[in-house]
């Protein structure tokens, strides 16, 4: 039987996976379909790169539109980006290595059975061979930066526990253009090598989402020694991983025709390279350890109605999601949303004290649904508002904090929402890879409270080509149609379902056109949160420290007393909420008359796509087939987006009087 890369990475995930596609995929043992596990993997490559985008702006989390990585006919669009980011990691690799080069290189080695793998771009010379796998995602995952606050972010490590005198590391160092282990730095202290080896830990989980990767090159490096010294080819082999380079940011430098060129720009390339000769060889014990399980589950399958333990190996609810996750979720599987005991709020880390690490190991106990965990578990006032909701039917309102949010506004109110594409490799001069490249957005102005229209009060920009950039165009549009005070600030307030989003884009216009930079920046600065409405924020702490004063607040935090206990509970909830504040959950509860089922454009990820096929030949969602007819689709998207928001605040407003 052949083992393909993507065949081993799933079959090793646990003993039924391969009996369940046996059963299930009976196309013949040794059929394996090249073509289709590559394009799997891009679009989960591609996944990954569009999660990071919102980084920067605004971290990934449930309330951005996900990227569903199974291919589709409408997610053929963006196979050309892809392939042009692996031309642009071959040309780099001929920069930084010297040698014969050769693209999808096959390696066999038979063990049991015959393990193969492609190499995405090979290079040899007399004294040694670099193996390098392109991946459509960016370094920023496994580099060291700091957001805006100066908080730490990516993969560090400290040379001590005290604060003073504390000094962070990056788990990589960049020697040109090429990343390594920072392992000198590991030796600074005791301190500094725990931490490091600690941090290294999640580059050695290949269910991490900084591991997987490493993980999959791991394979190549087993299949590919073992190839090599079958044919006594005892050169040196390095590995590498192929990744955009999230610093880089394009000049705007066009050929005749019209096509991106990438040059070196202040030393940066658009492609980097990860060093991991380090952790693909501590990696190899486990690849063959997993081998030999997996020669096992081949010659003695498992009984396809066997139960085995759910993990974080099945993936759920993510890109890389097990095919056959309902098989051993099946008891799970008939239990709707809102009685998952699963949407507890935090409920990862909410009941370490009754033995329970997380969600898996909830459902392996047997607490499938909401009230099957006993109400002693629910110390959490949250989880107990949750509970009482979900057995009586009831929503939870803390008015006294709503009321807080809604007297901070100043009208007009500016619902305000922003069309990105975040391509993998930038198009425009001042982007990055993944940037959100905004090519539209709506605005609905409300002037007094619940005083809005639909249609007359809405402004809607959308540009007009895909390969143009009107991004000026676009900017101008936006102060035109703000008011500001003499002073320069904004007269009123910017609203957003999730501002850091808006913020971000904002930033990003202002430094590109410094006329703009001003009025870009004053919006940015008077804006409100509507999750900060719904769920919960900082802000009501300011509010308690008001109510109280500091002090008092304090020492009344430190007894835990009851009046301010709800401080950092949701402000709102509703059972079909499910545990999630998302525009998914939170239309339908406040605004079921209002949804986006049925639109020819319903989220975000449709949105890109209709966008990048502005002049295809092809269908678009089997229905939009012209120009024209996408463009319209894109605008009556964008305005549901800003008018969603507006009668959500009016619903809300009803609900606290």
């Amino acid at each position: 039987m052949y083992i393909s890369k993507s065949r081993f990475i799933n079959w090793t995930r646990c003993p039924m996976y391969l009996p369940m596609e046996l059963k299930h995929n009976p196309t013949g043992k040794d059929d394996i379909d090249a073509e289709r596990e590559r394009r799997e993997e891009i679009f989960g490559e591609l996944a990954d790169g569009m999660k990071e985008s919102a980084m920067g702006g605004a971290e990934f989390d449930e309330e951005d539109e996900e990227f569903d990585a199974t291919p589709s006919p409408e997610l053929e669009a963006l196979l050309p980006y892809y392939n042009q980011v692996e031309d642009e990691a071959l040309k780099v690799a001929k920069k930084e290595f010297r040698g014969k080069f050769e693209s999808q290189k096959l390696f066999e080695y038979k063990f049991g059975n015959t393990y193969r793998c492609y190499v995405d771009i090979y290079n040899e010379n007399d004294n040694e061979i670099n193996i390098i796998e392109v991946k459509a995602t960016t370094c920023r995952k496994y580099s060291y930066w700091k957001d805006k606050n100066g908080v730490n972010k990516g993969l560090f490590f400290r040379n001590t526990n005290d604060r003073k005198g504390r000094i962070t590391y990056p788990l990589f160092v960049k020697d040109g253009n090429v990343w390594h282990l920072n392992t000198a730095e590991s030796a600074v202290s005791d301190v500094a090598l725990n931490t490091f080896n600690k941090k290294k830990e999640s580059l050695l989980d290949r269910y991490h989402t900084v591991g997987k990767y490493p993980y999959d090159l791991s394979f190549q490096r087993f299949v590919i020694e073992h190839a090599l010294r079958q044919s006594n080819d005892n050169r040196r082999v390095n590995y590498y991983l192929a990744v955009l380079n999230s610093e880089y940011v394009y000049d705007g430098t066009v050929d005749k025709n019209g096509k991106c060129i990438y040059n070196n720009i202040n030393g940066q390339e658009i492609i980097t390279f990860l060093n991991l000769n380090e952790i693909t060889e501590e990696y190899q014990p486990e690849i063959l350890k997993e081998i030999a399980n997996l020669e096992s589950y081949i010659s003695t399958p498992h009984d396809v109605k066997n139960k085995v333990d759910v993990g974080k190996h099945c993936a759920w609810g993510e890109n890389t999601e097990c095919l056959f996750w309902r098989h051993c979720f099946q008891k799970l599987r008939d239990v709707p949303d809102t009685n998952s005991a699963n949407k507890y709020l935090d409920s990862n880390k909410s009941f370490l004290n009754w033995g329970i690490e997380g969600k898996y190991q909830l459902i392996n106990k047997g607490y499938y649904k909401f009230d099957d965990v006993p109400m002693e578990w629910l110390v959490k006032k949250k989880h107990q508002i949750q509970r009482d909701c979900y057995d009586n039917g009831t929503e939870y309102v803390d008015k006294e904090k709503m009321q807080y949010w809604f007297n901070l506004l100043e009208y007009p109110i500016y619902h305000f929402d922003f069309e990105g594409f975040p391509c993998p490799l930038p198009r425009f001069k001042g982007e990055r890879p993944y940037t959100q490249s905004v090519f539209e957005f709506s605005l609905h102005i409300e002037r007094e409270p619940g005083i809005c229209d639909k249609e007359k009060d809405n402004f809607i920009f959308l540009n007009e080509e895909y390969y143009n950039d009107e991004r000026r165009a676009l900017a101008k549009a936006i102060i035109d149609y703000f008011e500001y005070n003499e002073d320069g600030s904004l007269k009123g307030t910017m609203l957003a379902q999730s501002t850091a989003y808006e913020k971000g884009r904002l930033e990003e216009l202002a430094a590109l056109y410094p006329e703009y930079r001003d009025k870009l920046l004053a919006i940015r600065d008077k804006s409100a949160d509507l999750l900060h409405l719904l769920r919960n924020d900082e802000m009501y702490v300011e509010m308690y420290k008001r109510m109280y004063g500091e002090e008092e607040y304090e020492r009344m935090k430190k007894e835990k007393c009851t009046k301010i206990e709800n401080v950092d509970v949701f402000n709102y909830y509703h059972k079909d909420l499910s545990g999630s504040y998302s525009i998914k959950k939170t239309l339908p509860v406040l605004v079921p008359t209002l949804t986006y089922k049925g639109m020819d454009v319903g989220n975000g990820v449709q949105a890109y796509i209709a966008y990048i096929n502005y002049d295809s030949d092809q269908p678009t969602f089997n229905t939009l087939k012209t120009k024209a007819e996408r463009r319209e689709a894109l605008k009556r998207y964008c305005q549901q987006d800003t008018w969603a928001m507006v009668e959500i605040l009016r619903t809300v407003r009803g609900k606290i009087k």
